[in-house]
């Protein structure tokens, strides 16, 4: 078969998956998700001058490509993209705190590591970062730590192949109603995280005009949480 044909018709078959994704009955947490990127962007603008927007940058440009692999049936690939987007953006947290381990990181002289972002005594749920920046919080970082673990270990899974996963990939191009709806799931819990976060360290030192601009998408998703709504409320 040439080169051409075999390409062609497996571009033939994600024409299809895509057409059986966008067919899903629910269609809800697809558009959520997808919507998600805009809430994300306004974000980004009003962070431009900070040095650690260029991490968002990339995280974001990979959590829209994840979109894009679930929706074409690369399943495996979606998951990788979403939890790199999780870790990505807790990075930029992380170091938002502290420039010069920025610095080091962006001229190759530093790493990264997931059980640093998880730190109990330093890392993004921990209770000196939540003193530091947003102490009202104290009583919802140890929810949001659990669930970014837990998500993060699901999304995990997928990255390194788990036998728990291998039978639910399917072996070649096809549409996954199970998998589809289950990456929405997680982006949705990942998402809510990512705002939790931007909150958390951002939120306070945001100017009046600043926080209006993200009033809206907040008010919808921490509307239980009153100390976020009584800063975007004032």
């Amino acid at each position: 078969m040439k080169i051409e044909d075999q390409y062609g018709k497996i571009g033939e078959s994600i024409n299809g998956i895509l057409s059986s994704s966008l067919k899903n009955p629910d269609l809800e947490k697809l558009a959520s998700n997808h919507s998600f990127i805009v809430d994300f962007d306004i974000w980004l603008d009003i962070l431009q001058d900070r040095p650690e927007k260029s991490i968002f940058e990339n995280a974001i440009k990979e959590y829209q490509i994840s979109i894009i692999s679930n929706c074409l049936g690369m399943y495996q690939q979606a998951f990788m993209g979403l939890r790199f987007f999780l870790e990505r953006s807790l990075v930029a947290i992380q170091f938002s705190a502290n420039e010069i381990e920025l610095n080091l990181w962006k001229i190759g002289e530093r790493d990264t590591y997931w059980t640093e972002l998880m730190d109990d005594d330093k890392g993004v749920f921990s209770p000196k970062f939540c003193r530091a920046f947003f102490p009202e919080l104290d009583n919802e970082i140890t929810f949001f730590k659990a669930i970014t673990k837990k998500v993060y270990r699901e999304c995990s899974e997928y990255v390194h192949g788990n036998n728990s996963v291998i039978d639910k990939i399917p072996n070649s191009l096809e549409y996954s109603k199970d998998l589809f709806e289950e990456w929405n799931s997680k982006a949705d819990i990942i998402n809510r995280i990512i705002l939790f976060t931007l909150c958390l360290r951002y939120l306070k030192i945001l100017k009046v005009e600043e926080r209006k601009k993200v009033a809206e998408s907040l008010i919808e998703e921490f509307n239980s949480i009153p100390p976020i709504n009584q800063i975007i409320t004032q």
